[in-house]
């Protein structure tokens, strides 16, 4: 992804600043400082400084809103390792693995807390409850997706119902308060909101497709863990509307711990044919919103990234 010199010397001014720790206690900085060893992409906060690239914003404020959207996403990701008993997080160990299913809730909590911190020192109320509705609703969407496993009568409006909440609900916030921030109009508001909301829906998408991938060593989870896990996503879903002798072999090895050889077959039959090629149509579909909604901001700063933001989103392959 190109990025101008400015964006990616702000998204280093966004790391520095979620690891400057303010606290002594020795255990939390531990396992702060364990979390955020690694930089990932920062998809998320990098939509927010989008977004805000207005010269109606100060630079402090705008790293300081892009903190937020990193640190309210990294606690959903903790929390998530516990209700999915993972035991790996972007290519390393996770926090309830190395310590405990209790350090990892509680850290979690104090990541939220931090951010929710930062936001009142923002001064913008507008931004608060846009923040504060997500992160209810990214809850919300976890819970609903909890209850889904194993779940054959799920439909595909609430797998897409799911998507949005659990993850496009994050990155139509981080865009929408980057646009408040950047004193937007309206329109313009509404637009990168959009935005946001069908990249990252689309992003999700492309992650549930990237479980299916026999070579799992680039995204840092293991081989196939939704599918062992019992979870339904739309590749899964789709593959299950196609003939019968595929569809009694995918809900056979559901939500099962399944051998090499399974595990195969069962990425072969979801990353072939029908089931394929629906699930990339559905993804395309929410990047083509998206691009037409980018169209719209031409005279925008951020415009020519943008469309490199959205490129990288469906060619991305961790």
């Amino acid at each position: 992804m190109k990025l101008s010199k400015n964006t990616i010397k702000e998204l280093s001014l966004v790391s520095s600043q979620i690891k400057r720790e303010l606290t002594n206690i020795k255990i939390i900085k531990e396992i702060y400082d364990y979390i955020f060893k690694i930089d990932g992409k920062k998809t998320r906060a990098l939509l927010s400084l989008l977004a805000s690239n207005n010269k109606n914003s100060t630079k402090k404020s705008r790293i300081n809103l892009a903190t937020i959207i990193e640190l309210l996403h990294t606690a959903t990701l903790i929390h998530d390792d516990v209700v999915d008993d993972s035991y790996s997080r972007r290519g390393k160990k996770s926090v309830n693995y190395l310590w405990t299913n209790g350090h990892s809730v509680l850290m979690g909590d104090f990541i939220y807390s931090k951010a929710f911190k930062l936001m009142v020192n923002l001064d913008n109320n507008s931004i608060l409850k846009e923040l504060s509705s997500a992160t209810n609703d990214i809850a919300k969407g976890e819970l609903v997706q909890l209850d889904s496993f194993g779940q054959l009568k799920i439909t595909e409006s609430e797998l897409k119902k799911i998507n949005y909440l659990k993850t496009g609900r994050l990155f139509e916030a981080a865009s929408k308060t980057g646009a408040i921030l950047g004193a937007c109009t309206m329109n313009e508001v509404k637009t990168f909101a959009s935005i946001g909301k069908n990249i990252g829906i689309a992003f999700q998408i492309k992650d549930d497709l990237l479980d299916y991938e026999c070579n799992n060593t680039k995204i840092g989870k293991p081989k196939l863990k939704d599918f062992k896990e019992g979870k339904i996503t739309l590749p899964l879903f789709y593959a299950l509307q196609s003939n019968a002798g595929k569809k009694n072999f995918l809900l056979s090895k559901l939500g099962k711990k399944i051998s090499k050889k399974d595990e195969k077959e069962v990425s072969k039959y979801i990353l072939s044919g029908e089931s394929l090629l629906v699930t990339k149509k559905t993804m395309h579909g929410y990047i083509n919103l998206a691009a037409k909604n980018i169209a719209r901001l031409k005279t925008h700063p951020s415009y020519d990234e943008m469309l490199e933001l959205l490129e990288f989103i469906q060619g991305r392959e961790k």
